[in-house]
């Protein structure tokens, strides 16, 4: 009986004319426009396509083919939101285009069926129905628009899909669409055949496959057993083709041939033939002419140490990098030229990009507050191919302003030599430090994973407190020269938004520090690792292990306030305010520090859409206050908590909170972190 008086009222419904809708008057790109019969639900996208064409037209006033022009797209638009029945007409009232709009019902995209597979093959197949429409529409889309001719089109990705799994005669029937008055939705039957499956078998190399690495070959392994399809096929090929010139073999052929003929029990050989030929190597570096003289010093450096070696393009993918983050080029080609049967330039050209650069920048976060400041950049200063940059910053611990010089290629070699003289002042809590430093660094980029840095340092340091004691405070005036380096393997698939891949740094530092009437000598040594892995879909787990110590041969009192190490924050244990983990000066207000530190990190995240992420973590941490090994576990703090990221271009940005299971008196029940970068 509900049932019935349902489909009664939906039929009573259709049977009355439908509310006028009053006419919408526009005025776009100049040109007057009447929309009749539109409603609520269609306003907005109405004038989105109008707004569009007619940008796109340029026209200064309505003419008749403009006017069919705009009936014609709008129809359209109509059909993509799902009203089939859709029409627009056209006329011209003076210098205003009428369109008159006849809406018709709108339909969505009802029940799916797919008959001739089984249950688990249907559930695969049905997305690719509605692939089209939902690329339109968006993956969050709750309900689908009914296009036929999208689903048209959705019946032969079926197929393919078939095909592709090594159904070769698959077909389907055409569609049955079934209107569902009541729920206003189109019912889909679809009817397809899948035919006997064939399988790839035995798959050989013929030629000389010598030159083939081992990756090469378990492809090649693999594909024996899968789904034939000829696209499968001709991956593998490029695959092998590629592996042999990202190696040297440089015009390596390599064709791959499954004849049909030779299927016996769907089973279908194939045959790679290999042509290694000979491999090139790299001898000259050619900067085209017309660059300035200081972009073709720094490409030449930087490319020159390809010379020699056999070309390979993930190496050569890695100088190219090099040279655009220099701010030089603006757009870089790099074109291989063969000069003989294994010899071979490198052809550099590309287009420079403008020398100088001012930008404003601001924000929060929160151990620093707001921030504000300004940069500006010179790169190619004096057209020597080194950079300049002044920066000044205000935050709510205080100013930063430095001045940095950069030469990427330093004595026409691949190494980076850069030096920064900075500015700073920093209040925090009880006390306030001024300090001057000059820090030269040597980098040198050995390949796309493994960086290697020395460094050294030189500073004037003040502190100051009127609540703190000295040695709560440290020596209040001293001087450091430092020198050490620094090594770090990344492995990662982003730098920046990791969900793959491992990273693993040590660094060593040592230096003398003259404070108070006796010198201090430390060596602080640091040491991090981290794993990133996808879970499938949208899971990611994350988890870190790093080590700070700093030793001294003295104890902890006789070090500076800001030389000691702490823990706790955003990028730590994050039951924490940035510090705040560890002893506090005698007024519970100042984080004092201590020479040792350890910090144990793991996440899980999921993408809820593109660029945002909620994550689940845990962290564990210590700090000690002597002069200890690496590794101190005594002690051990920890957190658990909840955040947010969404991933932007520099990074993402982070809100955590984590909450502080065993907490001591004193201390906050947790912390809230807002900052960008990734954790750990």
């Amino acid at each position: 009986m509900k049932r019935f008086l349902q489909l009664a009222a939906v039929c009573w419904s259709l049977a009355l004319p439908a509310a006028a809708q009053p006419p919408r008057d526009l005025v776009i790109e100049g040109i007057p426009l009447q929309l009749t019969g539109v409603g609520e639900s269609m306003a907005t996208a109405s004038r989105l396509v109008l707004e569009t064409q007619l940008s796109l037209a340029g026209d200064k006033a309505i003419s008749p083919p403009l006017a069919d022009d705009l009936a014609f797209f709008l129809a359209q638009r109509y059909l993509q939101m799902g009203y089939p029945q859709a029409a627009v007409d056209w006329r011209l009232a003076g210098r205003t285009a009428v369109l008159d709009v006849k809406e018709g019902p709108r339909r969505t995209v009802g029940e799916i069926r797919i008959t001739g597979v089984d249950a688990t093959e249907e559930s695969v197949l049905r997305p690719y129905v509605t692939r089209q429409t939902r690329e339109r529409e968006g993956r969050l889309a709750k309900s689908l628009p009914y296009v036929q001719a999208d689903l048209d089109d959705g019946l032969q990705f079926v197929v393919r899909k078939l095909q592709a799994d090594g159904y070769l005669q698959a077909t389907a029937a055409p569609p049955v669409y079934t209107e569902n008055v009541a729920a206003g939705s189109m019912d889909i039957a679809i009817s397809v055949t899948p035919g006997p499956r064939s399988l790839f078998g035995t798959v050989s190399v013929a030629g000389d496959g010598t030159p083939l690495s081992k990756e090469a070959n378990q492809k090649i392994l693999a594909l024996s057993g899968q789904p034939f399809n000829e696209a499968s096929l001709e991956n593998v090929r490029k695959d092998v083709k590629g592996d042999l010139q990202s190696r040297g073999w440089y015009a390596a052929e390599v064709t791959a041939v499954a004849p049909r003929a030779a299927e016996a029990a769907g089973v279908i050989p194939a045959i790679l033939t290999v042509s290694p030929g000979l491999p090139f190597r790299v001898t000259e570096v050619r900067p085209v002419a017309g660059l300035s003289h200081g972009a073709t010093r720094v490409a030449t450096s930087v490319f020159r140490s390809a010379a020699g070696d056999l070309y390979d393009p993930e190496s050569l993918d890695l100088l190219h990098r090099r040279v655009l983050d220099t701010g030089i080029f603006s757009r870089l080609d790099v074109e291989p030229v063969v000069l003989g049967p294994d010899t071979m330039a490198l052809s550099i050209k590309g287009e420079e990009a403008k020398p100088k650069t001012l930008g404003f920048f601001g924000g929060y976060e929160t151990f620093f507050g707001p921030i504000a400041g300004i940069e500006a950049r010179h790169v190619n200063f004096g057209d020597t191919g080194d950079s300049v940059g002044l920066r000044a910053e205000v935050r709510g611990t205080g100013l930063n302003g430095s001045l940095q010089w950069t030469d990427p290629a330093i004595f026409g070699t691949r190494n980076s030599l850069g030096a920064a003289l900075a500015l700073e002042t920093f209040t925090f809590k009880d006390y306030y430090r001024v300090s001057l430093s000059l820090r030269p660094t040597l980098t040198r980029r050995f390949n796309r994973h493994i960086t290697g840095e020395l460094f050294s340092g030189a500073s004037l340091n003040a502190s100051e407190s009127d609540v703190l004691t000295f040695e709560e405070l440290g020596p209040d005036e001293y001087e450091t020269l430092t020198t050490g380096g620094r090594l770090t393997l990344d492995y990662r698939d982003n730098p920046l938004n990791p969900r793959s891949g491992w990273l693993a740094g040590v660094a060593v530092e040592g230096g003398f520090d003259q404070g108070g009437e006796e010198d201090v000598n430390f060596v602080r040594t640091d040491l991090n690792t981290a794993w990133y892995h996808p879970l499938g879909g949208p899971w990611r787990v994350a988890v870190s292990a790093r080590a700070s110590s700093l030793s001294t041969g003295g104890d902890v009192e006789d070090v500076p306030i800001d030389l000691r190490l702490f823990n706790g924050g955003g990028t730590t244990v994050r039951s924490f305010a940035e510090r705040e983990m560890g002893p506090k000066s005698r007024r519970g207000s100042t984080p004092l520090g201590g020479l040792a530190t350890t910090v144990l990190n793991a996440e899980l995240s999921y993408q809820i859409i593109a660029n945002l992420e909620v994550a689940a973590f845990a962290d564990a941490g210590s700090l000690s206050r002597e002069d200890s090994s690496i590794f101190s576990v005594d002690d051990l703090r920890y957190a658990v908590g909840m955040g947010i990221r969404y991933k932007l271009p520099i990074g993402p940005l982070r809100v955590d909170y984590g909450f502080n299971p065993d907490r001591q008196p004193g201390e906050a029940v947790g912390a809230l972190h807002l900052t960008f970068g990734f954790a750990f």
